[in-house]
């Protein structure tokens, strides 16, 4: 018997009620995920050669190594992730250096993102860090859900139901 599928979903945004939060919320409506804020954890940036042993990203990085799917949810913030979303990718490095066996594990799962921004269109290159990062882990890029958002913007109905469209095109890839 094979153990069950499972999804992480990793918001990282520096407002956590903010509107990447919403959209998080949105796109797991009803979703059985393994949910981390990065905003909780302390995740140091990187150091060449180096695993930080007094952060929170060894944690992080074990429960992506366990999940079939990870699902990350960031606003766009001149025209890239945010900061903390930035500091995490970075420390996938740690996975391909120091980390090895376990950034192994990475292989064959798949990563989708959700973003927002205030923008209507998501930025162009916006996916590039993301895609790229999925092949060089040897991991399966699933897309990209974007919502161009205002402050403080209240999803509607319609746009809750697409956001939890993409929530169950997520689900879909692990076929729970």
């Amino acid at each position: 018997m094979s153990a069950p599928k499972s999804v992480i979903a990793i918001l990282g945004s520096a407002r956590n009620d903010g509107n990447a939060a919403q959209l998080f919320n949105a796109v797991l409506a009803g979703c059985p995920a393994t949910r981390f804020n990065l905003s909780d954890l302390n995740i140091r940036d990187y150091e060449y050669g180096r695993q930080p042993d007094d952060d929170d990203f060894l944690i992080l990085a074990n429960a992506i190594a366990e999940a079939d799917t990870i699902l990350l949810v960031t606003p766009v913030y001149w025209y890239t992730m945010s900061g903390v979303m930035k500091r995490f990718m970075d420390r996938l490095t740690d996975l391909t250096t120091v980390m090895k066996p376990l950034g192994r594990k990475l292989a064959g799962r798949t990563i989708f993102v959700a973003a927002c921004g205030s923008a209507k269109n998501l930025p162009e290159g916006y996916e590039v860090p993301f895609r790229n990062t999925a092949g060089y882990l040897n991991m399966n890029y699933g897309g990209i859900y974007y919502r161009g958002m205002q402050d403080d913007e209240i999803l509607s109905n319609d746009a809750r139901t697409e956001a939890a469209q993409f929530g169950a095109r997520v689900l879909r890839s692990v076929d729970l």
